[in-house]
């Protein structure tokens, strides 16, 4: 028994919709989360925003001895480093979608912030199948991806060229396989003409 890749509804789970039209498929993944998380993710952020202000408070109060101002410099760097990291995944659990558009030319995939994202184009017969990402559940790093302040943990992929491209962060399994089973309907169906 087949499972039914054209669902009337256009949802897969709660975070995916799409379209079919006769010459597209257009696949929007939310990367939206609880509200909980986002508060600690904000909350995490502000707080971060906190210390670097007590830090430069310091700093500025207190004369300079020694390499005391090249510390504060290398911290400095560092905590912008990380801020840049926390407020892009503030930003994309706020506002960020995946765009996987498939139509008679091929397919394409952005990450968007709203409304703003450049998408990856890949021609059809250039580009293999989408599939599964096999996991490791001894890899650490496939673990922390799986966070919520995280912006990675793709669960599928496909290879053109020398590049592999990952897509679909953070899905769970039943909605990995159900995306992964439209995406292959589509591209077989749009590909033939």
């Amino acid at each position: 028994m087949g499972t039914n890749t054209r669902r009337k509804d256009g949802r897969i789970g709660d975070r995916i919709t799409f379209e079919h039209t006769e010459d597209q498929l257009r696949v929007d993944i939310r990367q939206n989360i609880p509200p909980s998380q986002m508060a600690m993710l904000t909350l995490w952020l502000a707080l971060w925003c906190c210390l670097e202000v007590a830090v430069l408070y310091f700093w500025t109060q207190e004369p300079s001895e020694g390499n005391a101002a090249i510390g504060y410099a290398i911290y400095s760097a560092f905590w912008a480093f990380f801020a840049f990291r926390i407020a892009k995944v503030w930003l994309w659990r706020k506002r960020g979608v995946e765009v996987i558009t498939v139509d008679r030319r091929g397919m394409s995939i952005s990450n968007a912030f709203g409304a703003r994202g450049l998408p990856d184009f890949f021609a059809h017969g250039r580009y293999s199948l989408p599939q599964r990402i096999e996991e490791n559940p001894q890899q650490i790093l496939r673990t922390f991806e799986q966070a919520f302040w995280s912006m990675g943990g793709e669960t599928l992929q496909f290879s053109s060229g020398k590049r592999t491209m990952v897509l679909g962060k953070q899905l769970s399994d039943r909605d990995a396989d159900t995306l992964l089973k439209q995406l292959q309907a589509s591209i077989h169906r749009l590909s033939a003409g």
